[in-house]
């Protein structure tokens, strides 16, 4: 019986039985896993915390035929803030979900581990504001998912321009204003008009660590274009549409 030992995050879970659980877990050394945490629904379970979602833990597991199983788990953080407000409990739902759809079962990617381990801490900790850790973290995701948005030269002509006046998505980055001919654009796909200073700003939110995204204020013009790039982005590149998503712009639309 192989045993292992891996720090891991809580991703999603399905009941299994009266008293047992199927945990997706985000892993640092062993990428994504399934793993079952028997007994962990009941109220004295040792497995009780270390079997929520975004629950940050220790594990010990051994492989089983089908599945891991958890023998030990200790908590190292719960990121308990985030369950007490609903609109951080939709990003990080959000944020879950993304990473479930980009990683792959057993491949390592500690860059991804790490990225979703520090954007819960700082959504749970308020220290960076919600909109802007999101755009951060889907786009420094995207990048890790070797999706880096081409942010340096035009996407057409590949020459470096000061100023870039739209983004392509189906090109994967930025046009340059020679480029943006409706002759050019129609074999571009799906094409945002940007701001001077966005294809900056992208560069900022992907470069720059999660703990400084604070440091430097995006217009809400800019910031809108990103938001809106970065959801397109996403969609086409997965070709996947994530309900943690809609039910975000639900909750930011309700006014919570």
């Amino acid at each position: 019986m192989s045993i292992s030992k891996t720090e891991g995050i809580v991703l999603k879970h399905t009941d299994l039985g009266e008293a047992d659980k199927i945990l997706t877990i985000l892993t640092r050394n062993n990428g994504k896993i399934k793993a079952i945490a028997k007994g962990c629904r009941k109220p004295k379970s040792s497995l009780l915390s270390s079997s929520e979602v975004f629950v940050f833990s220790e594990f010990v597991l051994y492989k089983g035929t089908n599945f891991y199983h958890i023998s030990q788990a200790v908590t190292r953080e719960t990121f308990y803030n985030i369950r007490k407000d609903l609109l951080r409990l939709s990003y990080a739902t959000y944020f879950a979900e993304l990473a479930e759809a980009v990683s792959d079962e057993g491949i390592p990617s500690e860059r991804l581990f790490l990225l979703l381990a520090k954007s819960l801490y700082y959504l749970s900790e308020e220290k960076v504001p919600m909109g802007i850790l999101s755009l951060g973290y889907q786009l420094k995701l995207m990048d890790i998912s070797g999706y880096r948005p081409n942010i340096s030269r035009c996407s057409i002509c590949r020459k470096v321009s000061e100023d870039y006046t739209r983004f392509s998505v189906d090109l994967g980055g930025v046009i340059c204003e020679n480029c943006s001919t409706d002759e050019n654009l129609k074999r571009t796909g799906d094409v945002f008009k940007i701001s001077h200073g966005t294809a900056e700003a992208i560069k900022f939110l992907l470069n720059i660590e999660i703990s400084r995204l604070n440091t430097k204020k995006i217009d809400n013009t800019i910031f809108n274009e990103i938001e809106r790039i970065t959801r397109s982005f996403i969609q086409s590149h997965l070709d996947k549409r994530f309900k943690s998503l809609d039910f975000l712009d639900a909750v930011k639309d309700s006014g919570f």
